[in-house]
């Protein structure tokens, strides 16, 4: 069992004095924790000139505090701030249905946990409008985080204390590429956690396999909507399996050369290929035999009717964000945090995503067709967490995929890893949940997520 009573103030290192801080207890499935939120903002530049003041919200439970993990922890878009993961998944409390409650499968029993707002997010902003499009950039992110970062580590008495850092969707981006800086700037990093949003390596090796690897997501998806072709069916497990069998021995290869293909040969693979996708051979490519994210998500039901991109099994688009009155009222009642207006709650949403510059690689007439169809941002990443993983021989990484999810696919990491070297590939820890983008969102989903985060936070080691 966990404690029941408070910690003594001096048990644990208070907030920085800028901070607000409140006391609270978290009811996990091993009982109850008491810990300290800090709610406050640190001062950081972009690696220029820019400047501006990151928000954050720390929960700290622990009386070994320089021992102690910390976890820091992020959202994508880019331009998205940290409510989905903080109040859906990893937070002491979450937000369903605009109610607030406790969060059983938070991992702060084993990790201190730091949630990240972006500049532009939350109650994050730069210091005047000039600024703030300077902080809009991927390397101006990378390095507002890390500057963040450090000087959180420094104010809270923190420097030695095991490193995380959690990110989601674009947000895995951040993560690595900040992993690295840390590494460069001699601060080792105990792990990175990859969730939805594939590991950051640079341009794709083998674009084709990769494309084919989505294969067993859509035919998952096809099994959902009773789409799937008839002497497919079977359990989602045996589709997943078999999809991908077929992704890897038939449709790679002809995706990588298809004019190889006899024109009967052709035929045929154009039809399995659209059958394990539930849709007309018509659809997919007579020439390259591909099908892109948006086509599939378009076409599988037909009738103008779209699937989420986050969530296959959904028709139209859902909307996860926790509560905006809810997550406010957590803030000024429960956290007292009195500063600042949250912006797309109490102001408009500011134009962080519109205008974002991806400055790592350069944006190619290939590369935006390949955004605009759905296939992801319009520019490559760096392979930051390679070199991470390099620079840092004990940094390990865990990457988490749902199999609805239209971005991602837990084959196309499985593939990924299996080509790295083997040094670098025995350090990560591949999970794959029946979800969509969001996996997390699903209760029984949850319980499992949150063991594994807290499984990996609980075996850091550093360098």
């Amino acid at each position: 069992m966990l404690a029941s009573s408070w910690l003594s103030t001096a048990a644990i290192a208070a907030c920085p004095p800028d901070a607000v801080e409140t006391r609270h207890e978290a009811a996990l499935r091993d009982g109850a924790l008491p810990y300290f939120a800090c709610a406050g903002t640190v001062a950081v530049g972009n690696g220029g000139d820019a400047q501006g003041r990151i928000f954050y919200t720390a929960y700290l439970a622990s009386d070994e505090a320089e021992q102690r993990p910390v976890a820091f922890v992020w959202n994508g878009g880019p331009g998205a701030d940290s409510r989905l993961l903080h109040f859906s998944a990893l937070g002491p409390v979450r937000i369903r249905e605009g109610r607030t409650e406790a969060n059983p499968d938070s991992p702060l029993a084993i990790s201190d946990l730091v949630f990240v707002d972006p500049v532009g997010t939350g109650f994050s902003r730069a210091d005047s409008e000039a600024d703030a499009a300077a902080f809009y950039s991927t390397m101006a992110d990378i390095a507002a985080t890390t500057d963040f970062i450090l000087s959180w580590l420094d104010a809270n008495g923190r420097t030695g204390a095991p490193v995380f850092l959690v990110g989601e969707s674009f947000g895995t981006w951040r993560a690595a590429g900040v992993a690295e800086a840390l590494a460069d700037l001699g601060h080792p990093v105990a792990g990175i956690a990859l969730i939805s949003g594939g590991i950051p390596l640079g341009d794709l090796p083998d674009r084709h396999l990769m494309r084919a690897l989505s294969l067993p997501n859509r035919a998952a998806t096809a099994l959902a909507h009773g789409k799937l072709a008839s002497e497919l069916q079977g359990n989602v497990e045996q589709v997943l399996q078999e999809a991908e069998r077929f992704a890897r021995a038939v449709y790679a290869p002809a995706l990588a050369d298809p004019a190889a293909l006899s024109p009967e040969d052709r035929t045929a693979v154009r039809a399995r290929i659209a059958a394990f996708q539930g849709l007309s051979p018509d659809v997919v490519d007579p020439e390259t035999l591909w099908v892109s994210p948006r086509t599939f998500r378009t076409e599988l039901l037909g009738s103008g009717q779209m699937l989420d991109v986050f969530d296959m099994r959904v028709v139209g688009s859902a909307d996860p964000t926790p509560s905006g009155k809810a997550v406010l009222r957590y803030y000024r009642e429960r956290l007292r945090y009195a500063e600042g207006r949250y912006a797309g709650i109490e102001v408009e949403e500011l134009p962080v995503g519109a205008g974002w510059q991806y400055d790592q690689a350069p944006i190619t007439p290939e590369s935006l067709a390949r955004a605009m169809a759905g296939e992801g941002p319009p520019s490559p990443s760096q392979p930051w967490t390679l070199r991470a993983m390099e620079k840092m021989p004990h940094m390990r990484t865990f990457v988490a995929a749902g199999f609805y999810d239209s971005l991602n696919s837990c084959a196309a990491n499985e593939a990924t890893v299996a080509a790295l070297p083997a040094a670098v590939a025995d350090r990560f820890a591949l999970h794959c949940y029946p979800g969509g983008h969001m996996m997390y969102d699903e209760p029984a989903v949850a319980v499992a997520f949150g063991r594994d985060i807290a499984a990996f936070l609980a075996d850091g080691k550093q360098d």
